[in-house]
């Protein structure tokens, strides 16, 4: 089971992965390439399912 709550994150962010979240995917990927692969594949995947999305505190 796979409980998504998107914590002060669009997550149209997450599934493009642009903005804040996309710069700092960038940055890790310089340190850690092969594993930020796979995450970044991952987390494409989890932003498409349905979830909350918390934003400043709220559901």
């Amino acid at each position: 089971m796979v409980l998504t709550v998107f914590y002060d994150v669009d997550p149209s962010e997450v599934r493009h992965q642009r903005e804040s979240f996309g710069k700092a995917l960038a940055e890790l990927e310089e340190r850690l390439d092969t594993r930020v692969q796979r995450w970044k594949e991952c987390l494409k995947e989890v932003a498409n399912l349905s979830g909350w999305h918390l934003q400043n505190g709220y559901f």
